[in-house]
Parts: C-alpha cells; sequence; structure tokens
C-alpha cells in the first residue's frame, strides 16, 4: 500500500504572464542574434546559445508555469517523477528509513526523508514542499503509520487489527 501525492507548482497567473513575456522576447532576441552573426559565413557554433538557454533558463520557465510532481510515498520508499508540461522525467525511487517535517509556514508542510549511512549518521535523500494544510499533512502521516503498524504486524504474525 502506497500514498500517491500530485502537487502542481503554485505560480501567480500575473507572475506567468511576466515570465512568457520576458522568456519570449530573450528567446526571439537571441535567434536574431544567432541569425545577425551568420550574414557574413555560415557560423554553426552560435546555434548553441538557444540551446544552451533552453537547456537551462528556459527549463525554469516550463517548470514555473507547468510544473507538476509525482510523488508515491511507501513505509520504506519514495518515487517521485517531475512534469515540465512537455516532458516527463522518468521515475526516480530512494529508500528512506524516517520522513521529517518542517512546517514554518502553515499553508505548506516539508518532508525530508532521512536515510542512515553506515556510520549511523543521517544523510538528506530528498526534501519537497508540499502546499497542504496541518490537517491534511496529518491524515497522510496517520495512513503511513497504519501502513507501518500493518506490514509490523504481517512480519511478526500478529493479528490484523481493524478500527471500528
Amino acid at each position: 500500500m502506497n500514498i500517491y501525492v500530485r502537487t502542481k507548482i503554485p505560480t501567480n497567473r500575473y507572475l506567468k504572464v511576466f515570465l512568457v513575456i520576458v522568456n519570449l522576447s530573450a528567446a526571439i532576441g537571441l535567434f536574431y542574434f544567432v541569425f545577425f552573426l551568420q550574414k557574413d559565413k555560415p557560423n554553426p557554433l552560435p546555434l548553441l546559445l538557444p540551446i544552451a538557454y533552453g537547456c537551462t533558463i528556459g527549463k525554469y520557465f516550463l517548470w514555473n508555469t507547468f510544473g507538476e510532481e509525482f510523488y508515491i510515498i511507501s513505509t520504506t520508499h519514495i518515487t517521485y517523477q517531475h512534469h515540465y508540461g512537455i516532458w516527463k522525467t522518468t521515475q526516480k525511487t530512494l529508500k528512506y528509513d524516517f520522513i521529517s517535517t518542517d512546517s514554518t509556514n502553515q499553508n505548506e508542510l516539508t518532508l525530508i526523508f532521512i536515510n542512515y549511512n553506515n556510520e549511523k549518521l543521517q544523510e538528506e535523500i530528498f526534501r519537497t514542499s508540499l502546499p497542504i494544510s496541518a490537517v491534511d499533512s496529518e491524515r497522510i502521516f496517520n495512513r503511513l503509520n497504519q501502513i507501518k503498524i500493518d506490514e509490523f504486524g504481517d512480519e511478526v504474525n500478529f493479528p490484523k487489527i481493524f478500527a471500528n
């Protein structure tokens, strides 16, 4: 049993419009610059500028405009995937030992997935912020604890306990 979480990047509508205008004008300016350098003789090197822009700043533009995150949280592993509107990254799975939380903002919960290394020291393996309320976060952690209790009971052959 797993917990599935899907979050959308909370970007203000006006900020999205601003990002579209800035990135569109930057892309047009870069292509104009590349074609301006091609007047004398063909030069393939300036074509790397729009490609580099797309791989760096363009990626963050897509993330802040269309970004979504998908998480699958089990009692021992987290699987995550990012969606940029045009493409999805491959799913990555990480093993963790416990989850720490930081809720400095009331409407945002920061999950910190921690693993112990060979020296029994804590290592942060993944961190994410979810725009959810305290009630929803309690529900997620209660569900994770229930899954852990059920798995522990299966390991030691305890009978299943059902809440009435």
